[in-house]
């Protein structure tokens, strides 16, 4: 019998596309599997929705968990507190608004038990639009990002490329990788660095996840490809910059506290790349950032 999956789903506000992305769950060509969702107080009708859509299917060899938040914790919280209810060998982190391909929890678990040595591994990822339309095929080719292995070190001198709609873990270490501190700006990056201490990171080379680029999108990716309006651009870059900035001033200093306190380490150094000192004004690195994407403009477009 094959070992038990487990996929955290954490949601808010997701009304919109959550319906397609269960649907993209339960049509996973691999089974048994158990899915908990958790909703971080939704004001729309996010909760609605999955009600409804859970009442509606025959789970097949997949179980479903619900769970509703009190009180709005944010994302890494929402993330942390509905680690104790894993019970799979894996684990597989889905984001609201995207889409999985059929083959995707298949492909990297498989990966994961051909390459003993890893921990945990990220898959590639297509880009798609509103209207699920593919605007680029590959988004680890487009960043020309390779695909090695990468160990603790090698982690530390790549920042931001370990998305957590990409990941597999193995979750035997759990409670060494989570919880996500709440000050934390990229969970991802912050799993990634704690996974890597039991075993190696490696990369699935087939897109499986078709991750949605849209207005709302947290994290502000991809803005100089796919905005069409200069004032959202502009809007959207001023946002970007200050949780960078944020990101690059608080995450650097939780990380060495997590990692004295997880494992005892205390030289910890990261490379400049991945924390990058932002110009002091606004202003200046908005220009400084238009400057250096402006070849990016309309390119999924």
């Amino acid at each position: 019998m094959k070992e038990l999956v487990t996929i955290i789903l954490p949601v808010f506000n997701g009304e919109k596309y959550i319906e397609q992305m269960l649907n993209s769950i339960y049509l996973q060509d691999y089974r048994p599997i158990e899915v908990i969702v958790s909703d971080d107080e939704s004001k729309d009708k996010t909760v609605r929705i999955i009600n409804t859509w859970i009442k509606k299917r025959y789970m097949n060899n997949i179980s479903f968990k619900f769970i509703r938040n009190k009180k709005n914790i944010g994302l890494s919280g929402n993330i942390s507190q509905v680690v104790k209810y894993v019970h799979g060998k894996y684990l597989f982190l889905a984001d609201q608004d995207d889409l999985w391909e059929s083959n995707k929890v298949s492909e990297q678990v498989n990966y994961l038990r051909e390459h003993i040595d890893c921990e945990m591994c990220i898959c590639d990822r297509s880009a798609i639009d509103e209207r699920n339309r593919i605007v680029c095929k590959s988004l680890m080719r487009y960043e020309h990002i390779n695909f090695q292995k990468r160990d603790y070190r090698e982690v530390l001198t790549h920042g931001s490329q370990y998305p957590a709609n990409a990941i597999c873990l193995k979750t035997e270490h759990l409670n060494k990788i989570f919880p996500i501190p709440s000050q934390v700006c990229e969970h991802d990056t912050f799993i990634a660095i704690m996974a890597v201490h039991y075993g190696n990171i490696g990369y699935v080379r087939k897109p499986l996840t078709l991750y949605r680029i849209h207005d709302n999108n947290l994290s502000g990716n991809y803005v100089f490809e796919f905005n069409k309006n200069l004032l959202c651009l502009v809007f959207t870059i001023v946002k970007t910059l200050k949780r960078t900035n944020k990101r690059n001033t608080i995450d650097p200093i939780i990380i060495k506290e997590e990692l004295k306190k997880r494992f005892n380490e205390n030289t910890i150094e990261f490379s400049a790349n991945m924390y990058e000192k932002q110009p002091k004004s606004l202003f200046i690195a908005t220009i400084k950032y238009c400057w250096e994407n402006s070849h990016r403009w309309k390119m999924f477009v």
